[in-house]
C-alpha cells in the first residue's frame, strides 16, 4: 500500500473514532457520586429517586452542594421544585488551582442541563440567592452526549402556534398529537402557555411531557391560581380582575407572535372555569393585541402582533378534524396520539387523582373550530397551518 494511501485510510480511521466517541452517549454517574452540602456528608434520597414530587432543601443562605465523583463528569442535570430570582439562583463551580470558577448559572429554567467545558471529577452549587433551593431530581453524566429525555430548554422568540392552557396536563387531555404532530414531527415552532401552572410539581410534570412530546421551548407559566371560578365572570375575579388577565395573556401573544393560537372551548369541556376563561381571553386578545392603545407597556416593549387564526375546541362553527392517527416519522412510526398518551404519563400527580387520557370520549381532543382568522377559512383538509407560509429553520 502506498503510504499517501496509508495516511488516509489512518485518517479515516481516526475520524471514525473521534465521531464514535463525541456522538457517543454520556454513562450516567449518578450512583457513583458523593453530594455533600454544607460539610455534613450526605446521599439525599430525595433527589436522587426519580419522583419530582419529592425534593432535597438547601436551606443556608449561600448554601453549596459539592459533588465528587471517581470517573470524570461531563455534565450534570438539575431538577428544581421551585424558581426564585428573576435570573438565575445559583452558580455551578469547578475547582480553579485553590479556589474555585463558576462555569455556569442556574434559575432561568426549573431543569438545566449544565454541559462542563472540560471534564472533572469535582463540582459544586452555590446558591445565590436569598431562599433556599429546592432540587427535585439531580443526575451526573460522564462525557457525551446526555439521553434523549434530559431537557435542554430553549427560550422561544417567534412561535409558529401557541398551545394556551388552563392548567399542566390540558396540553394532553385536551389537545392529544398537537404537539408531537406539528411539533415534533412537522417542525413548527410551538409555545406553551399555562394559566395556572400551580405547584412546582405539576410544573415538573408538565415540562417531562411536552419534552416528550418534541417540544424544546419552555413553557410561558402565567401565574394565575389554580381555582375554579365555574364561569369567566367568577374566574376573572379569582384572578385579580378580567384586564389583569387580557393584560398578561397580550403580553405572552405579543412576546411570541404566533400566527395560530389553540386553545380550550367556550363551554370548557367538562364545565371547568379556568377553561371557559381560557377561550374568552383568547377571543378577546386576537383583537386586542395589534392594538398600539391596548397594554401600551407590552406594546412597548415586544411591538404588537396580528394574530392570523384561532382555533377553539369543541367550536362547532367552521369545524376542522385533526389526525392524531398519522404515523410520525420523528416518533418511529408512532401516531400523534400514542406520543401523547405516554406523555400523560409524566402527569403522575393527576393519574392518582384518576384523570385519564382518551383518544376520543365525550370531548373529542381532535375536533376544533375556527373562531377568528384574517388569513380566509380553512378548506378542509384539517390543517391548523392552511393559508399561513411558515418559513422553518
Amino acid at each position: 500500500m502506498k503510504k499517501k494511501t496509508l495516511c488516509l485510510v489512518i485518517i479515516f480511521i481516526l475520524l471514525s473514532v473521534v465521531g464514535i466517541a463525541v456522538g457517543a452517549e454520556a454513562r450516567d454517574l449518578t450512583s457513583l457520586c458523593t453530594f455533600d452540602s454544607n460539610g455534613k456528608s450526605k446521599n439525599p434520597a430525595e433527589m436522587l429517586d426519580n419522583d419530582v414530587s419529592t425534593y432535597f432543601p438547601l436551606k443556608e443562605k449561600k448554601a453549596i452542594l459539592a459533588i465528587s465523583c471517581p470517573e470524570p463528569i461531563g455534565g450534570v442535570y438539575i431538577m428544581a421544585f421551585d424558581k426564585y430570582g428573576k435570573d438565575h439562583n445559583y452558580d455551578l463551580q469547578i475547582p480553579d488551582g485553590e479556589d474555585w470558577k463558576t462555569i455556569d448559572q442556574g434559575g432561568q429554567y426549573l431543569v438545566h442541563y449544565h454541559e462542563l467545558p472540560d471534564p472533572a471529577t469535582e463540582l459544586r452549587l452555590v446558591m445565590t440567592g436569598q431562599e433556599r433551593l429546592r432540587i427535585a431530581e439531580i443526575r451526573v453524566f460522564g462525557p457525551g452526549e446526555p439521553p434523549p429525555e434530559v431537557q435542554r430548554w430553549q427560550t422561544l422568540e417567534k412561535c409558529d402556534i401557541m398551545l394556551l392552557s388552563a392548567h399542566p396536563d390540558d396540553e394532553i387531555l385536551w389537545f392529544a398529537g398537537l404537539m408531537p404532530t406539528y411539533g415534533g414531527d412537522r417542525g413548527y415552532r410551538i409555545q406553551v402557555a399555562v394559566l395556572a401552572p400551580t405547584g412546582g410539581m405539576r410544573k415538573l410534570e408538565l415540562l417531562g411531557a411536552i419534552w416528550h412530546c418534541g417540544v424544546k421551548y419552555y413553557p410561558e407559566m402565567l401565574g394565575f391560581i389554580d381555582k375554579n371560578g365555574k364561569n369567566p365572570e367568577k374566574q376573572y375575579s379569582l384572578w385579580k380582575g378580567k384586564n389583569r388577565v387580557l393584560s398578561r395573556v397580550t403580553e405572552v401573544v405579543r412576546k411570541h407572535q404566533p400566527e395560530v393560537i389553540v386553545t380550550h372551548g367556550e363551554k370548557g369541556e367538562y364545565g371547568h372555569g379556568a377553561h371557559k376563561t381560557a377561550a374568552d381571553a383568547a377571543k378577546n386578545v386576537v383583537k386586542l393585541s395589534g392594538n398600539a392603545k391596548k397594554y401600551p407597556d407590552s406594546a412597548k416593549k415586544y411591538g404588537t402582533w396580528e394574530v392570523k387564526k384561532l382555533y377553539l375546541h369543541e367550536y362547532e362553527k367552521n369545524p376542522i378534524l385533526l389526525n392524531w392517527n398519522e404515523p410520525l416519522a420523528a416518533f418511529d412510526g408512532k401516531t400523534g396520539y400514542e406520543v401523547a398518551t405516554e406523555a400523560f404519563e409524566f402527569h403522575a400527580s393527576q393519574i392518582k387523582r384518576d384523570w385519564h387520557f382518551e383518544v376520543h370520549g365525550n370531548h373529542d381532543n381532535a375536533e376544533f373550530g375556527l373562531y377568528y382568522t384574517t388569513v380566509g377559512q380553512d378548506t378542509g383538509i384539517g390543517d391548523l397551518m392552511e393559508n399561513i407560509t411558515i418559513i422553518k429553520e
